[in-house]
């Protein structure tokens, strides 16, 4: 069983972060039910005035917290930083989720440096889930609205794939990646997965990765903000978290699959199985499957 450590050079920093998103969950819940503003980036792709406004916050709280470090979130905000500390930040990540009334939406913050993720924190404040990792520091789960004090998230160990829950997402655009992905849940069903879940957030997913809820996601079309935080918690947690090459590199890869020990080696023969199907395996072996469009 992978027992993390606890969290102990970051903790001043782990400290600030977490108030941080507890205050931006405060703001995305002030939010709910009022009559929101809706602009379209896509046919699909929606933005509040609610992200907006979490964003703005954020970008002033970073700044006081973190002064020396940048800034990159998913509305355009942001700012360089004085060296390689960057802050990746979806203010609602789950926006379709929110403006449904649909309870999986979460705030999410990671900072990443040179080596990959550094510090990450998801908060849903509809769940009433806060978790918190730190590179080498392990990853907690806290429920603050029930005054619950957090916990390590450890996984308990290797998942057969007949065992295992698995989650996706699909990108905005409907076209031939979405295609490959309703072939790769059928893929999935067929070799009698126990079944399959659409949270429709990316950071919410990786985070109940690490929490042992799901046993394996997998995505295409990221973007940094979208993965930064859930990637550090899951790794930390023990899993295996990649992008859909096996490399290690899931914050800029664009697709990542996180998964169980040992249920990582079979979901990732699946997905690359399918992505050759679909045409979309390079010679050289790496997935094709391109990056959403800014």
């Amino acid at each position: 069983m992978h027992t993390p450590p606890r969290h102990s050079r970051f903790a001043d920093e782990l400290a600030r972060l977490r108030d941080i998103a507890l205050a931006a969950g405060a703001l995305q819940q002030e939010g709910r039910g009022r009559r929101r503003d809706i602009d379209y980036k896509s046919a699909t792709d929606m933005v509040t005035d609610v992200d907006r406004r979490v964003e703005a916050f954020l970008l002033e709280r970073l700044g006081e917290d973190f002064p020396r470090d940048g800034v990159r979130a998913e509305e355009g905000a942001g700012r360089p930083g004085e060296g390689d500390r960057v802050w990746h930040v979806d203010p609602l990540d789950g926006t379709t989720n929110y403006v449904h009334g649909h309870p999986f939406y979460a705030v999410s913050l990671g900072c990443a440096d040179a080596d990959g993720p550094l510090l990450g924190a998801v908060f849903a404040p509809e769940l009433d889930e806060l978790y918190l990792a730190s590179r080498g520091g392990g990853a907690t789960l806290a429920r603050p609205g029930r005054g619950e004090p957090a916990r390590p998230l450890a996984l308990a160990g290797p998942v057969a794939l007949e065992r295992a829950l698995l989650a996706t997402g699909f990108p905005y655009e409907r076209g031939e990646v979405a295609a490959l992905n309703c072939d790769l849940v059928k893929d999935f069903l067929l070799r009698r997965c126990h079944d399959i879940r659409r949270g429709g957030s990316a950071a919410l997913d990786l985070c109940h990765v690490a929490a042992g809820r799901l046993d394996g996601y997998w995505e295409f079309r990221l973007q940094p903000w979208d993965v930064a935080a859930g990637v550090l918690v899951a790794r930390e947690a023990g899993a295996v978290v990649t992008d859909l090459d096996g490399g290690p590199d899931a914050l800029h890869g664009r697709h990542v699959l996180a998964a169980a020990p040992g249920l990582h080696a079979v979901m990732l023969g699946i997905i690359r199985a399918g992505a050759a199907g679909h045409g979309l395996l390079r010679d050289d072996g790496t997935v094709a499957a391109p990056p959403r469009a800014p």
